[in-house]
């Protein structure tokens, strides 16, 4: 016989179905499911969801850990880089689309579809993105790439050679990347020619494009390179090239041991050269200059400590009828524009839990907020860090034993990724089902935790991640994949609430699947709560 598994906040409504034999279940979603990731924008930081190293085919070290290192790794000229494509969207609801290429490894490259949508800072400029990454499987055939990244291949590869023979003889692999003027395009072969006197037997000269080239030496210590650039400049000195000859240099393995990695060094040399009009530019790494982040966080202190922080609703809407059926709650600043800001997540703060902070201000704005509209239900979202921290428990408690009754119309959200360590987290859980509030859990369907693991958690609610949502008009794999999360939850009695939802024809498509909510710009965007006016008086005479 079927059960049912249904909390205090009765959000289930679905129909329940039997129990099914146990299959073995990866512990990680298909490939085709995609790659989720969270970027930091401020403090650059990239954090990958579970199976990115394997679906990229990287080792887990590889996985680039900042936005800069992965806008690194795509190919000029082959697309709109995300921090691009997040400044040139047009959509009003912050979303964002592009298709690039990547290269993984020197005669690997695939492109790339990057979907996600980014939130705002205090000042309103992105601060943070949330998307999803689906390799195009066709890509990986070599043959079917554009020329240009079949020469782009065949040039890295003979790098890589020249690096690895190198190191077999205890020598430095130099790499000089050389461009001239346009007008001059037709040079390259004349070029090649006059560089001969000066390669040995493993060098090798490549042109990059019409104007550009690069020459390795496989034998050039780091403190010869300028000699050896001086030395290329000299061979071409009576050439119609050397005019507007600029070169730029680096070095393997003083800057680095991979052929992507020279390339990028030795164009980002001569970049800088053309910058500053030099002839001549050795490869030289910046000082990384201190995270932006470490500076953010003020902001939001300044906030709190002014009590300008804003509870802003955003309506939940009951699948089938349109009808709200409960407010989502995220941390807004007010504004003179009637539109209102939602704010990116609490960058870190070093010695103190911000998020624990702001999560707190919300949990006394949205505990008013209950207190003054008896017919409301809110979802409050928490981070991974305030749940993790001491003092959420006791003071989620006191809050709600300050407000008795509010506690059955009030649901906590906690993201999927908070749960890896399920067995520290799911006495916290329980802690908190106890003081008769509702659970959520967000980001469902990236794969932190396992079917195995979503059946002991004591949640009302599972919120299907809105990367999966954004593309499901156009994506059969999408398709495929939300369907399987809605069956998993509907096999264990718990509801399903879909965010992201922008159109009707995607609002229709989720209702006929069986989702219970629907959340997103289709329904209204978030609100500001206004205090009320004799508390704002007050404060307003408390601040003057």
């Amino acid at each position: 016989m079927a059960t049912k598994r249904q909390g205090r906040t009765g959000l289930f409504k679905g129909t329940s179905r039997p129990p099914q034999k146990r299959q073995t279940v990866k512990d990680r979603p298909s490939p085709l499911a995609g790659v989720t990731y969270a970027w930091d924008m401020i403090g650059d930081g990239l954090t990958w969801g579970p199976g990115a190293a394997e679906a990229l085919g990287l080792s887990p070290k590889d996985l680039p850990k900042t936005g800069h290192v992965f806008a690194a790794m795509i190919e000029p000229g082959c697309g709109l880089p995300r921090r691009e494509a997040i400044a040139s969207a047009q959509d009003p609801g912050r979303a964002y689309e592009t298709r690039y290429a990547l290269r993984l490894e020197p005669d690997r490259v695939v492109m790339i579809e990057d979907t996600g949508r980014w939130q705002p800072d205090v000042q309103g400029r992105p601060a943070f993105a949330r998307g999803l990454l689906r390799i195009d499987p066709a890509s990986a055939a070599r043959d079917i790439l554009p020329a240009r990244l079949q020469a782009r291949s065949e040039l890295l590869c003979g790098i890589q050679s020249s690096i690895n023979e190198a190191l077999r003889v205890s020598q430095t692999c130099t790499l000089i990347a050389g461009a001239f003027d346009e007008d001059e395009a037709d040079l390259m072969a004349d070029i090649a020619r006059r560089l001969r006197p000066m390669m040995r037997r493993h060098d090798l000269f490549r042109a990059l494009g019409p104007n550009r080239f690069t020459l390795t030496l496989t034998c050039c210590p780091a403190a010869d390179a300028v000699s050896a650039m001086k030395r290329l400049q000299g061979l071409l000195s009576d050439s119609p090239a050397a005019a507007t000859l600029r070169l730029g240099a680096a070095c393997a393995p003083d800057h680095t041991f991979k052929a992507t990695k020279l390339l990028r060094f030795a164009e980002l040399a001569l970049s800088r050269g053309i910058e500053r009009d030099e002839a001549l530019a050795f490869y030289t790494p910046r000082l990384a200059a201190p995270p932006q982040a470490d500076q953010a966080p003020f902001d939001w202190i300044a906030a709190l400590n002014g009590r300008s922080l804003a509870l802003a609703c955003q309506p939940v809407v009951d699948a089938q009828s349109r009808a709200p059926s409960l407010m989502q709650a995220c941390a807004a600043i007010p504004s003179a524009d009637p539109a209102t800001i939602p704010l990116a997540p609490a960058p870190g703060l070093a010695g103190e839990n911000l998020a624990l902070l702001v999560d707190g201000r919300l949990l006394e704005l949205a505990a008013d907020h209950l207190v003054r509209n008896p017919a409301q239900r809110l979802a409050l979202p928490v981070s991974s860090r305030t749940l993790q921290d001491p003092e959420w428990l006791p003071m989620l408690a006191a809050h709600l034993g300050a407000r008795p009754g509010i506690e059955s119309r009030l649901i906590v959200e906690v993201p999927e990724i908070a749960l890896i360590e399920s067995r520290r987290n799911l006495g916290r859980l329980h802690a908190m089902k106890a003081l008769g509030i509702g659970l959520a859990l967000t980001g469902y369907g990236a794969g932190y935790i396992t079917p195995a693991q979503l059946r002991m958690l004591p949640v009302d609610l599972l919120k299907i991640d809105g990367v999966f949502i954004q593309p499901l008009k156009r994506s059969t794999d999408d398709r495929l994949h939300v369907r399987t999360l809605i069956d998993r939850a509907q096999n264990l009695g718990i509801a399903v609430a879909a965010e992201w939802v922008d159109d009707e024809a995607t609002a229709r498509l989720l209702a006929a699947w069986g989702v219970d909510y629907l959340q997103g710009a289709l329904f209204g965007e978030p609100e500001a709560v206004m205090q009320p006016s004799a508390f704002h008086a007050l404060l307003k005479r408390a601040q003057a």
